[in-house]
């Protein structure tokens, strides 16, 4: 990630729209996946790319949170999660002990090169019945300086995100995409920004002006009403997956097992 960006990370997933709007469905997600399974303990939860636990005062409510975060710049956000988040990046060779019930992965897969090794990886830190919640960057075709900035390795389709994860083993729950709306907005940004490369440290994500950040965000969650009520956008800016690993959804606690 860019230093610029990085250190802009915290503000931005807390006033910017899009941000505001994903955690936001996010919450609604873990929640509903939680209460549909009958776990017998309290759930484990892995936010994988937690970007210092900004999530986690949220996410606790649901269960015992941990988070694996690769870039030092990011880990001081929120000081009181310090000791529930690894410095570690993941990938086919990252290795722990712990299952859980819920995993968190959003924006974070596109950042790693050998996404069917992480994906195969990652299977194995669920538990049986555990449910994958992820997010990525769709359509190639809006591929830009942003992408190459933050050292994206490609963006999704709904059909080779569906069929990469059934491969891996999956059981896909949920796949659309979402910010369908937004569409214009991101090939307009193409076209100002490009898709070359900057050497230099001036690529910014700003946050609009409030009454424009407000707009957005209504109308982004006004989409998301419409998706919840079954209708299914045929493109959008980012793709959602709600998946499981296959297994019993009744989960006992093994005395084993590291909490």
């Amino acid at each position: 990630m860019l230093e610029s960006y990085s250190k802009s990370y915290a503000k931005l997933w807390r006033k910017h729209w899009w941000w505001r709007v994903r955690h936001e469905l996010m919450q609604q997600i873990v929640e509903e996946r939680l209460a549909a399974t009958s776990i017998l303990h309290t759930p484990l939860l892995l936010d994988i790319g937690c970007a210092g636990g900004l999530a986690f005062d949220e996410l606790s409510r649901f269960g015992d949170v941990y988070g694996l975060e690769p870039d030092p710049r990011l880990v001081d956000s929120c000081p009181q999660w310090r000791d529930r988040i690894e410095m570690a990046a993941f990938g086919r060779d990252y290795r722990t002990e712990r299952k859980y019930d819920l995993v968190l992965m959003l924006d974070v897969l596109e950042h790693i090169e050998d996404d069917r090794g992480a994906l195969d990886n990652l299977i194995n830190l669920l538990k049986p019945g555990g449910h994958l919640i992820l997010t990525v960057p769709a359509l190639q075709s809006l591929w830009s300086v942003h992408d190459e900035v933050n050292h994206h390795f490609r963006r999704y389709d709904r059909k080779g995100l569906h069929d990469l994860l059934i491969n891996r083993g999956f059981e896909v729950t949920d796949l659309h995409y979402l910010f369908t709306w937004s569409l214009p907005l991101m090939y307009l940004r193409k076209l100002v920004i490009g898709s070359k490369v900057r050497l230099d440290d001036d690529y910014a994500v700003n946050i609009p002006p409030r009454p424009i950040n407000s707009i957005f965000a209504q109308i982004s969650r006004c989409e998301q009403w419409l998706v919840c009520r079954g209708i299914r956008w045929m493109l959008g800016s980012s793709l959602l997956a709600v998946v499981r690993r296959p297994g019993s959804d009744c989960i006992t606690r093994d005395a084993s097992q590291p909490s």
